[in-house]
């Protein structure tokens, strides 16, 4: 890959009541087409109960962060690791949803000196299937779509849900793919235009680009990290976290499985209490 110029990632930081200045941060890093807004009210959760500071971060070519003409998942590493140096921060705990934890993964092996403990929500440690990354790339043309028909009267959460009734109505599950479509709990973060339609806040042509090349999408994750690891997981989702627990292990060998009940791929949305107790438990201990 040519050098890559890490870009600074757009951000939301959340203080707590009690601030202990000399704890690590919390960084959170959504997933593939999502923005820092989609955390809810989990950040400011977090950053009281541990009083830590916390940053929920727009990765590059999504929310307010730069557009490039590079996507992959080595590149969000690189970009995570100046945001950390521009905060001053040497070290931090992440927690990463999908694409956001395997940026967690990723920085844990490579800087394991730069992360006190990682979270993972719903994410394995083995390469994106194959049918995975068709069954994403079949949805961008109904996304797109999708956005063009929103009623221009609808705010933003009303909007959001729009797409998410559209998609579940329209997409067909591809035959043989082995993974069925999940729609609950999913957020589209959008903006208007100048002429107050609707667009998407991620560069959805760059991403879809990076779909039809997964070797370079993402890159085998190597190295071991030692330190403290969580992966949160829904019960329902396609992605079957528990079943990757062996090579979860090779490389977070004191990683722990939590698996929450009634939730798909998007844990954080579909329980957010259940998700919120799992996550405190786990930073809180010491």
């Amino acid at each position: 890959m040519a050098k890559y110029n890490p870009v600074p990632l757009a951000y939301n930081s959340l203080e707590p009541e009690e601030w202990d200045k000399d704890k690590a941060p919390v960084i959170f890093l959504h997933g593939m087409m999502g923005s820092k807004e989609y955390w809810n009210e989990i950040p400011q959760a977090v950053a009281n109960a541990t009083h830590r500071k916390v940053y929920a971060v727009d990765a590059s070519n999504h929310g307010d962060s730069p557009w490039t003409d590079v996507f992959n998942f080595d590149v969000n590493v690189d970009d995570l690791l100046l945001f950390m140096d521009t905060i001053k921060a040497p070290k931090a705990i992440l927690v990463g949803h999908s694409m956001g934890g395997v940026t967690s993964m990723k920085a844990a092996t490579r800087v394991p000196e730069r992360v006190e403990k990682i979270v993972v929500e719903d994410m394995t440690a083995s390469d994106l299937p194959s049918q995975m990354a068709v069954l994403f790339k079949m949805q961008f043309p109904m996304i797109r779509k999708a956005i063009d028909s929103i009623p221009p009267e609808l705010d933003e959460v009303e909007a959001s849900k729009f797409i998410v009734d559209f998609m579940a109505k329209n997409i067909p599950q591809p035959p043989d793919s082995g993974a069925k479509p999940e729609y609950k709990g999913i957020q589209f973060p959008l903006k208007r235009n100048k002429d107050g339609k609707y667009v998407s806040k991620a560069n959805m042509d760059t991403v879809e680009k990076a779909l039809d090349d997964l070797k370079n999408l993402q890159s085998n994750i190597s190295g071991v990290y030692e330190g403290p690891a969580s992966f949160i997981y829904g019960k329902a989702s396609h992605f079957s976290v528990s079943s990757d627990e062996e090579r979860i292990k090779k490389h977070f060998p004191n990683a722990e499985l939590v698996g929450i009940d009634g939730a798909s791929h998007m844990v954080h949305s579909d329980c957010p209490l259940e998700f919120l107790v799992a996550l405190l438990n786990f930073l809180q201990y010491e």
